[in-house]
């Protein structure tokens, strides 16, 4: 290649791939001394130079001067002072390596390591243009699909927003502009560069903070998403200013804001949900648009045992249980949807257990026990603190049954 050929294409480069003609420069070199290497088997170092105002490429190998035979990496005095007059035993001379010494396979090598070496300094100018984006919202325009993959040109870099990647819904077209988050830069390796996510809950949270100004200066947090891409979501909410109500700043009049969000997820519907500290509460909060009875939260296990009425069990549970679904990744726990005669059920198991347990340890029949139980004597230790008085108030109790329970206990009468 001519010197003027290269200059033009270096210059072809750089303003089309905005890669620095220096670092164009560098790649060529490094990419056939690395070639002339693997066919030139001679010499410590193979350096090759580019004039940068000639486009001319030069070729050197490094030889240590020795006082014997010129072999392998080694050149002797005699020879080395016909390359430098001042040549020393021990120093380094450099010869220039004759252009057909490349050979046609080092010319492909060549050909190919550069074509590496801009794809790898491509990659190093994007990941510094787009690092501080990772994270954020970014938009490009849709150039070509590939396998159910939508492309994007970002200009002085493509995206790829995944099938997986895609909200169910997506249906694009070339030359269309496309939001989605920057989830993290491809550094290494074929594709595009900028790998993109629209089904990510962070890309849901972006579009709140650029559509509510409240989210943005930090007066309303969002606290958890949760999302059935293209779907549902559940995003709930805290106002850290009490003259802040965080629903209606996120809703906004007449639901214009949500509605804006909505558009951008292809009419994902988002409920929006307070946050509260008290988990029961927020789990309550969370099941909307149902209303469960009672919330039975196990810290250990983090699971909820909910039970809410026959008429809102299909509410609280919603289709293919995605309500129940999003409000246990919303909070990250498991959620049980129990009907709420279930409650009354339960509650009946646990007074029978313990009538049977205090009529054990009390040796009197099940219905005295009962109606101990009835009255809030549920434990020996229970009865130990009441006075006799007490117990005679009670109907169907008497004296005699009364004094046994106490000799039993080992209370004085």
């Amino acid at each position: 290649m001519a010197g003027n050929e290269l200059l033009s294409l270096l210059e072809y480069v750089e303003q089309e791939r905005g890669i620095s003609r220096d670092e164009l420069i560098e790649a060529l070199e490094k990419s056939l001394a690395s070639a002339a290497r693997k066919s030139i088997e001679y010499g410590k170092e193979i350096r090759v130079k580019v004039n940068r105002l000639t486009g001319l490429i030069n070729a050197y190998v490094d030889f240590e001067v020795s006082e014997g035979s010129t072999k392998g990496d080694y050149i002797n005095i005699e020879e080395a002072k016909k390359l430098r007059s001042d040549a020393k035993v021990g120093e380094i001379v450099s010869k220039d390596i004759p252009k057909n010494d490349f050979g046609r396979i080092a010319a492909q090598t060549a050909r190919q390591t550069m074509l590496q070496q801009l794809k790898k300094a491509e990659k190093a100018r994007v990941f510094e243009d787009f690092k501080n984006s990772i994270g954020l919202i970014v938009s490009g325009i849709v150039r070509r699909f590939d396998a159910g993959n939508v492309i994007l040109d970002f200009q002085k870099a493509e995206g790829i927003i995944s099938s997986k990647d895609k909200i169910p819904g997506d249906n694009f077209i070339a030359g269309e502009r496309v939001n989605a988050l920057l989830a993290e830069i491809n550094t290494s390796g074929s594709g595009p560069s900028l790998i993109l996510t629209r089904t990510n809950r962070n890309f849901l949270r972006r579009l709140f903070e650029r559509e509510i100004t409240e989210i943005a200066d930090g007066t309303v947090e969002i606290k958890g998403i949760a999302r059935d891409p293209g779907s549902r979501a559940k995003v709930s909410v805290i106002s850290h200013n009490q003259r802040v109500d965080p629903i209606g700043a996120c809703i906004g009049l007449r639901g214009s804001r949500v509605k804006n969000v909505m558009a951008e997820i292809g009419g994902e519907r988002i409920d929006i949900i307070r946050y509260d500290e008290d988990i029961t509460q927020y789990i309550t909060n969370a099941l909307q648009p149902a209303v469960p009875g009672k919330v039975d939260y196990d810290h250990d296990n983090k699971m909820a045992n909910v039970y809410v009425n026959k008429e809102q069990i299909k509410l609280a549970i919603g289709k293919n249980w995605q309500n129940a679904k999003l409000v246990g990744q919303l909070l990250g726990i498991r959620v049980n949807i129990f009907p709420e005669e279930e409650t009354e059920s339960l509650f009946e198991k646990q007074i029978n257990e313990a009538v049977r347990t205090l009529a054990e340890s009390l040796s009197v029949h099940e219905d005295i026990a009962k109606i101990l139980v009835n009255n809030g004597f549920v434990t020996p230790e229970g009865l130990r603190g009441a006075e006799k008085s007490d117990l005679m108030t009670i109907e169907g109790l008497n004296e005699e049954i009364i004094d046994a329970i106490f000799k039993t206990i080992g209370k004085t009468v």
